[in-house]
């Protein structure tokens, strides 16, 4: 169960990760509710938002489907909060009526500068954070 839940939030990272323009797959570590630290295994690509909504893999017979993933975006160096964001499958009725769990990915940082964030100081670190709600399968 642990697996699953760390697929989904794979899944938001996969939805939010620059990377090649091809799929491929990427195994990330993610900490869910009530399962604690989970290796998942998903497909991500830059080019089709649509694999971030498909079903991760965390062992040979455990799958999680994420349903909704929100996040921020925070200069450290300011303590300035730069935007949020919030994405539910179906507009709020993907899969609405099956209980979920919310897994975190690790906080990730790089500068403003790496990221081409425009009117941030490039040398500003930036902090995003990322959760998902997922719905377990076995």
């Amino acid at each position: 169960m642990r697996r699953l839940l760390a697929l989904a939030l794979v899944l938001l990272v996969a939805l939010l990760a620059a990377g090649a323009a091809n799929a491929e797959r990427i195994q990330q570590t993610l900490d869910c509710q009530g399962l604690g630290q989970v290796t998942v295994t998903v497909t991500t690509t830059t080019n089709d938002h649509s694999v971030a909504w498909g079903t991760g893999k965390a062992s040979s017979s455990l799958h999680g489907i994420p349903v909704s993933f929100s996040g921020t975006a925070t200069d450290l160096t300011t303590h300035t909060l730069l935007f949020s964001f919030s994405q539910t499958k179906g507009h709020g009725n993907g899969m609405h009526n099956q209980p979920t769990i919310a897994c975190t990915s690790p906080p990730e940082t790089a500068t403003a500068g790496e990221l081409g964030i425009p009117g941030v100081d490039p040398s500003d670190i930036i902090e995003f954070d990322n959760t998902a709600e997922v719905v377990l399968k076995p």
